[in-house]
């Protein structure tokens, strides 16, 4: 594999550790196949997740209880030798909960989500022996390293080493996530029937966000919408995050409604799940969700068979569900007397060209190795005559701004990294879903940069390899194979559940 290194080990032990008899051949093992969805499952699944969702919007204690089970319950993952998929399903689900529990105000660190989840992943990697590393993540954070030293010397933060670390956490968080996220996802195995759920796993906490923006709407008697994003029908959070979460989780229930190999059943639960997802997205008046949701379907679909698109279920799905779109913006218009037209039909960037070009501007001036990790925040400040600190929402002027020209080549290793199924993966369900995930993940990063866990996470999705399974060999009756002579044997082969 491009971008690997090898390193031996021992010919006798297995991924779990545990000796394995060698037969003298080897041959590649597909991955076992995982269940069917079932939709009294992802029915049920989605009401609780909608009941908790406002149960935590009424208490921040019972949402850090949540995250902290979520993450002791990923320490068991890790821990044990339960299949890689296993865990990589958690990590689908703890991403989709992160943006759940800062609506929910709940008692945890700002970058709690990133960093729970690259600890669970680098203790599967590491408990796994690193028998192969990706090396492109590896080269990718290495490259922003050396911008760590004129934050450590403090040459703009007046506040010293602790202030230092603040800015060292909240900008390398996202870009350790990808590192962490990626060398895990590139030791498991998708098959369409894994990928299906993981997007299942992911679905199921943004219903939680849903419900709780619901139960907030319900709720006020009147509400005024203006030409910028609404923080009330945000549910009181950062309404990019919000909208951009529910813009990822209308796009994977709409890959899942229009999959010809799902019930009909399914298909329209999942058709009304992507339309209320989208609806709230809307609703909030960020314009970030309701954009990735769009130009990850158009990644997406292109990649996927023509026959199945053209299936008569599928053309009605499809039908349904933009003839009930319709009837919701319209719905919409008239619930927000209007604006949301106004809205959408804005092209102004609020902004974020302007801080894109000071980034600019201040890479000019720092080309080589950058202005050092966060300090564009504090320079944007200055510039601007505002008390703290400006974000970037573009990670790629940031990278520009703080990194100097390392952080151009770690920019373009971020695409590299994101388009791997591009190359690595035949056409089908899985390739269009990660590559409409990928676009979804560098348009964030534009508009977003890398506040949530989710981009990291995506990007690493997009390093799992594929592997189609394999037919059964027909079995031979007992007497023939207890007739066959002792040399002519085979000797059996110890499987490892380690990539399953």
């Amino acid at each position: 594999m491009r971008g690997t290194l090898n390193i031996p080990s021992g010919p006798a032990l297995a991924r779990s550790g545990r000796p394995v008899a060698s037969s003298g051949l080897r041959r590649p093992r597909a991955a076992a196949p995982a269940r069917p969805l079932r939709f009294s499952w992802v029915l049920g699944a989605l009401v609780l997740h909608a009941l908790l969702g406002v149960v935590f919007k009424h208490s921040g204690a019972l949402a850090t209880l949540h995250a902290l089970g979520t993450l002791a319950f990923g320490l068991y993952l890790a821990m044990s030798r339960r299949p890689m998929f296993h865990l990589a399903c958690w990590g689908m689900y703890a991403a989709g909960a992160e943006v759940l529990w800062r609506m929910a105000a709940a008692n945890l660190i700002w970058e709690y989500g990133k960093y729970a989840i690259s600890l669970v992943f680098l203790l599967r990697v590491f408990r796994g022996g690193l028998k192969s590393i990706y090396l492109t993540p590896v080269i990718y954070f290495m490259l922003l390293m050396p911008a760590i030293v004129p934050t450590v010397l403090g040459s703009f933060s007046p506040s010293g080493l602790a202030d230092a670390r603040r800015l060292l956490s909240f900008n390398l968080s996202g870009p350790f996530s990808v590192l962490a996220c990626s060398l895990f996802f590139s030791r498991v195995h998708l098959t369409d029937l894994r990928t299906r759920r993981l997007m299942v796993w992911m679905v199921l906490p943004i219903a939680g966000i849903a419900s709780a923006i619901l139960l907030g709407l319900t709720s006020l008697e009147h509400l005024d919408f203006g030409t910028g994003s609404n923080l009330l029908a945000s549910g009181g959070f950062g309404p990019n995050q919000v909208a951009g979460m529910l813009g990822l989780g209308a796009l994977f229930a709409a890959l899942l409604a229009l999959d010809a190999r799902l019930n009909a059943r399914l298909r329209l639960l999942f058709s009304a799940v992507a339309l209320w997802f989208a609806a709230h997205s809307v609703l909030s008046f960020s314009r970030t969700g309701i954009y990735l949701f769009a130009a990850g379907l158009a990644v997406a679909l292109p990649f996927w068979s023509i026959r199945n698109l053209l299936r008569p279920k599928t053309v009605l799905v499809a039908a349904l569900a933009i003839g009930a779109g319709l009837v919701t913006w319209a719905f919409l218009m008239r619930y927000t007397e209007g604006m949301i037209g106004e809205r959408f039909a804005s092209a102004n960037l609020t902004r974020r060209d302007l801080i894109a070009m000071e980034d600019i501007d201040l890479w000019k001036q720092n080309a080589m190795l950058g202005a050092g990790v966060g300090n564009s925040s504090i320079a944007h400040a200055e510039l601007e005559g505002a008390a703290g600190r400006i974000g970037a929402h573009t990670e790629y002027t940031r990278l520009l701004a703080e990194h100097g020209f390392l952080g151009a080549i770690a920019a373009l290793l971020l695409f590299i990294m994101a388009a791997r199924p591009l190359f690595t993966m035949p056409p089908g369900f899985t390739k269009g879903a990660l590559l409409g995930a990928s676009a979804v993940t560098l348009l964030w990063m534009a508009a977003s940069a890398m506040r949530n866990a989710a981009p990291g996470l995506l990007v690493g999705l997009a390093a799992a390899q594929f592997s189609r399974r394999r037919p059964r060999a027909p079995r031979r009756p007992a007497a023939t194979a207890a007739a066959a002579p002792p040399a002519l044997r085979r000797p059996p082969i110890a499987r490892s559940r380690s990539n399953e």
